[in-house]
């Protein structure tokens, strides 16, 4: 798959020209972004099962299994290990509970996992295969999402050149 690449400092700077030019470009791409990305957020949060994956994990405690809910944001160039990316689309439990995580991400890394722990992963494995590292639920259908996501955010970003560059014209 082929996306985008793009350059952090090249959005930040592009950002601050825009809040130059009219502060308001910069609200208007960052609500058109989330309104049109918030369906595929959904669809990716949907994708997360609202009853535990294991009995375990559907107790009230710290590990627990919550509800999640999508949350989108507009941070150019602010990841913490690539720095390139837009748009991020977030799953957050609803309540202070890793249940989520620990279902979505048991075995990404499992170099020396305890028994115990292998054997989480080997019942998570048999009821929702993991592909490859990534997760189970929401990373998996995010995936699948991804290529129609960036097509979108792209299209998003060149109407919204179009509109600086007839204004700039004017």
């Amino acid at each position: 798959m082929i996306t985008p690449k793009i350059e952090a400092n090249n959005i930040r700077e592009a950002v601050k020209e825009l809040k130059a030019l009219d502060k308001n470009l910069v609200k208007e791409l960052r609500k058109d972004l989330r309104a049109s990305i918030g369906p595929f957020a959904k669809q990716v949060a949907n994708a997360v099962p609202v009853e535990p994956p294991l009995s375990g994990l559907g107790q009230y405690g710290p590990t627990g299994w919550s509800p999640v809910r999508p949350s989108i944001s507009f941070t150019p160039g602010r990841s913490r290990k690539s720095g390139d990316h837009l748009v991020s689309i977030r799953i957050n439990p609803t309540r202070k509970q890793r249940g989520l995580y620990l279902g979505e991400l048991a075995g990404s890394r499992s170099r020396g996992a305890s028994a115990r722990g292998r054997n989480l992963i080997s019942v998570l494995n048999q009821r929702a295969p993991m592909k490859g590292r990534g997760g189970r639920y929401a990373y998996k259908k995010f995936r699948l999402m991804r290529p129609d996501a960036i097509a979108l955010a792209v299209g998003i970003v060149n109407k919204l050149i179009g509109q600086v560059n007839r204004r700039i014209k004017i």
